[in-house]
């Protein structure tokens, strides 16, 4: 693995060269006079030190991205760097006679950016960055451009070659002594302390080729290639900080996905428990209610109320026990029924039935449930008397639930059993028939709206009772 990922940082590299070079090929094509090695030289520095400030761009990204102080620090010594080197291209390009009497002045003001890069990097091991990091280092960068063409007004300090070479030598000590303390700054990736360590490296023996002594070929070249290495090395270290914390971030919001859609789902089902439990008290209170104040009451619908509170309260009791999904029995659907319209029935809702001694293979508690919730569902939207019917297809058994209101608007047939989906006027919480239709699905059956109608007709299909269960919603 390790030698896979040297190789595709090696790759990455070269490729980042390629396309900074690109750009300096392209100025040699446009302009022929840029061609000799001296002018080249002077030209690939406003080439590619935007290269370098776009890597400090890319760094700023992942600061705020990671809001690591390091990385910060890191950022505004790159974003500096980058931009006081094309104020430096431009200029030795505009002013090159000035900048050839005033070159002590320039080294000095090199030597000042030097020791504050140098503070920099101490105090990045030490303090957290109080400023924006990006525009901490283009302001710096701005600034020392500024003091560049300041000091191209002063006197020349008439320095000879070997005081410049000593300068340049002590510039690039420094540099290097910038790259050691950086490797050893805490809490960001070896890795990128060490590729921003070396970029750093290259660009000082550019810096010290182009800028010490005469402009000679051999100096030229080394400038122009270390360059072209350290700002591809540099892009590399960026682009690959970027791209670890892009996948850093992406699977932490995909882990918070998850966990919403456990949350959501955890919601649901407790908000579905809710449905049943409130349903289910609700019919044993209109049942015991009408026990106790209608004295009056004849022997045979006193016997069905009870039987409608002894059934309620069975199911009430295993709602609250959390039990497990019953497996499914052979029952006959009038003994489910009966308890469920007689509750709606105690409510003073009018609803329609007669038993039919249909048998089917159910859960009889989901049954009993949704069944309830087409009650409750007609009897909040239509407010009219409901038809329950009961048919032996062969193919399956049909449970419709029928009013005589106005039907189910044609922008709401298509999701009418999305959970949440509720009419504009509707005092609900859009969750009953998405209950309703799941139940029904998870024994093998359906719910569905039937076209046919003047109301509403809810029509839910259990297959025949003598298909084996595990065949069922194949």
């Amino acid at each position: 693995m390790r030698t896979e990922a040297t190789t595709t940082s090696a790759w990455n590299v070269l490729v980042m060269a390629c396309l900074v070079t690109l750009p300096l090929a392209l100025v040699s094509w446009i302009a022929p006079g840029e061609r000799t090695m001296d002018r080249a030289a002077l030209t690939h520095e406003v080439v590619l030190y935007p290269s370098v400030l776009i890597a400090g761009v890319v760094l700023y990204v992942c600061c705020r991205l990671a809001a690591n102080p390091t990385t910060c620090w890191l950022t505004a010594a790159v974003t500096l760097v980058g931009a006081q080197g094309i104020g430096q291209a431009a200029v030795r390009i505009a002013r090159p006679e000035a900048v050839a009497h005033h070159t002590g002045w320039l080294i000095g003001v090199d030597l000042c950016l030097q020791a504050l890069l140098v503070a920099m990097t101490v105090l990045a091991a030490r303090r957290t960055l109080p400023f924006d990091p990006f525009l901490t280092g283009l302001t710096v960068g701005v600034l020392a451009t500024a003091a560049r063409l300041v000091v191209l007004q002063l006197p020349s300090l008439g320095l000879d070659d070997l005081a410049l070479w000593a300068a340049s030598i002590v510039l690039f000590c420094g540099q290097v002594a910038v790259a050691l303390l950086l490797v050893r700054l805490p809490r960001s990736p070896m890795w990128l302390r060490a590729r921003i360590g070396l970029a750093i490296v290259l660009l000082a023996l550019s810096r010290l080729a182009i800028s010490s002594g005469p402009l000679d070929r051999p100096g030229n070249t080394a400038a122009i290639v270390g360059t072209v290495v350290g700002t591809a090395v540099l892009l590399d270290a960026a682009f690959r900080l970027f791209q670890v914390l892009a996948r850093r971030h992406g699977n932490t919001v995909r882990g918070l996905h998850d966990r919403l859609e456990h949350l959501e789902a955890d919601v649901r089902h407790d908000r579905a428990r809710l449905h049943e439990l409130g349903a289910t008290i609700a019919g044993i209170a209109n049942a015991s209610h009408l026990l106790h104040t209608q004295i009056a009451l004849p022997p045979d619908r006193r016997r069905a109320l009870e039987r409608t509170i002894d059934a309620e309260a069975s199911r009430l009791q295993r709602l609250m026990d959390r039990r497990p999904v019953i497996a499914p029995e052979e029952v006959e659907l009038d003994r489910v029924l009966e308890p469920v319209v007689t509750a709606h029935r105690a409510r003073g809702r009018t609803v329609t039935w007669r038993p039919t001694g249909v048998k089917a293979l159910c859960r009889p508690d989901d049954i009993a449930e949704v069944v309830n919730i087409l009650l409750e569902n007609a009897a909040q939207h239509a407010g009219t008397p409901c038809d329950i019917t009961v048919d032996d297809t062969g193919a399956g058994i049909e449970i419709t639930v029928a009013d005589q209101g106005s039907g189910v608007p044609a922008e709401m047939a298509r999701d009418l059993f999305t959970w949440g989906r509720r009419g504009a006027r509707s005092t609900g919480q859009g969750i009953g028939l998405s209950i309703a239709h799941r139940l029904m699905v998870e024994q093998g059956g359906d719910l569905r709206l039937a076209p046919d109608g003047p109301g509403a007709r809810l029509v839910a299909v259990l297959p025949d009772r003598h298909q084996p269960w595990e065949d069922r919603g194949r």
